[in-house]
């Protein structure tokens, strides 16, 4: 598609995004332009401005600021495509009032005046997902797509605003919308239905109930774990944020680690038209998430999780048994003498498959193996035995203490880890120790190296 032909409109992003989520801006207009549109963004533009604060304490200011909007937008010519559902209502209710009501028009176009503005009613306010669906066209996504989700399990929620009031947001169905669930389908998901779908995410509740801002988060993501479904997926910043940041205060507050993975619409479309995961910067959406986005992303690519660390005695299960505990941290000597020892933090990254990072870590090297979690642990287990793999696998890479190397080194050249002193045996009256044939053990020493790299081979295949 050549850019005479392409659709162009003006990308407005509104506050939530840029400010806390740059990242949906990035895979929103790599995805948009790479389906051909041409984006400009409305410069000077405010806040839509937001509803629950805005709208709810002055009306006419509501009007007035969104009116600016539009009128900004006016000046380049281009229809809006919003990536806010709260932006989308904001701005197509106020351009369908404007449009509509001659009167109210004259008396908001009198207040822009001095600023020489005016509004003419000469463009449309369209959603993000209206314009992929209706205006790209589900055809043309799919002939895009190159790597699709490979049936991943997800659960659309489409979200109050860009729904309701259908007289005046129009495009899709009020009761059963069906634009994003025909959206992840043309990627190559399968759409989940559940419960609580046609819900509200409850975000809005942080004007005047901010304690029942999880409550609702939580009843809309364990109705999605209830139905089996792998990932919500979402069209509006204002939802995404209410998943994303709830599912920590989630496990916080009821002790339920949900790991449902929170994508907005434009970050699996991404990844469906042939994005990298860095390219579309999923590593600053990593960053703050307990969703396990990352390994369903790699499942996406077809690569699989980093599953090393675990062997019969560290298990995933058990591990995740440990998170919810912790008790043995209580009692464990270096944890008490030292703040810089996080085991808590060691065990967040094995369970999130981000085993690199964890045995680059100083802090492994700080257990001193004394097994005192072992025996306060009421599953005979103790971090010990995760600590001591996440060693062994830190030394495989050559990632150890300058002491652990001169260790290892003496062990090689002398058979021992700290060289008898035979002066001081002989001092003392003690028998001369009888060496042991130091190139009979190095060739022990080399099989078992062998030996333990080819099991891991073989764990790796």
């Amino acid at each position: 598609m050549t850019k005479q032909d392409a659709r162009t409109y003006s990308l407005f992003t509104g506050c939530l995004i840029p400010s806390k989520f740059p990242f949906i801006e990035n895979a929103s207009k790599k995805v948009l332009e790479s389906l051909g549109l041409e984006l400009h963004f409305i410069e000077a533009a405010s806040c839509c401005p937001n509803q629950m604060a805005i709208q709810s304490s002055d009306m006419h200011l509501w009007y007035a600021l969104a009116a600016r909007n539009l009128c900004l937008a006016e000046e380049k010519g281009y229809d809006i495509l919003s990536l806010c559902n709260g932006c989308y209502d904001t701005l197509k209710t106020v351009n369908t009032k404007l449009k509509s009501d001659d009167g109210f028009r004259a008396e908001i176009n009198e207040l822009l005046e001095s600023f020489g503005l005016e509004f003419r009613g000469e463009i449309e306010v369209k959603h993000l997902v209206q314009v992929l669906h209706d205006d790209v066209g589900v055809g043309a996504i799919e002939k895009a797509v190159v790597n699709p989700l490979k049936g991943i399990k997800c659960a659309p929620f489409e979200g109050c605003h860009a729904k309701r009031p259908s007289d005046s947001m129009g495009f899709d169905s009020p009761d059963e919308p069906f634009y994003l669930a025909d959206l992840i389908e043309v990627i190559g998901g399968d759409v989940v239905f559940y419960a609580e779908q046609y819900s509200c995410c409850g975000g809005g509740l942080s004007i005047a109930r901010k304690d029942d801002v999880v409550p609702a988060a939580r009843r809309v993501l364990c109705s999605v774990k209830e139905a089996q479904a792998e990932a919500i997926v979402v069209n509006c910043p204002f939802c995404f944020a209410q998943f994303y940041r709830s599912e920590r205060e989630i496990y916080e507050i009821y002790s339920e680690k949900l790991r449902l993975p929170v994508f907005y619409i434009t970050q699996l479309m991404g990844l469906a038209l042939g994005f990298t995961p860095d390219e579309l910067g999923l590593w600053m959406h990593y960053e703050n998430s307990v969703g396990n986005e990352r390994e369903l992303v790699m499942r996406i690519l077809g690569e699989r999780a980093d599953e090393s660390v675990f062997t019969e005695d560290v298990t995933r299960p058990q591990l995740e048994i440990c998170e919810k505990c912790l008790a043995c941290t209580d009692d464990c000597p270096t944890a008490m003498t030292t703040s810089d020892y996080h085991p808590e933090e060691i065990l967040k990254l094995v369970l999130e498959n981000k085993v690199d990072e964890a045995i680059k870590r100083d802090d492994i090297w700080f257990c001193m193996n004394c097994h005192e979690c072992v025996e306060a642990c009421p599953q005979d287990f103790g971090m010990v035995k995760l600590i001591v793999r996440l060693k062994n696998m830190a030394a495989a890479k050559g990632i150890y203490p300058e002491v652990v190397g001169h260790r290892i080194s003496e062990l090689h050249e002398t058979g021992y880890s700290f060289a008898p002193d035979t002066k001081l045996r002989e001092e003392i009256g003690l028998m001369r120790i009888s060496p042991p044939d130091i190139k009979e053990l190095r060739k022990l020493l080399e099989k078992a190296a062998c030996e333990k790299s080819e099991n891991e081979g073989d764990t790796d295949a």
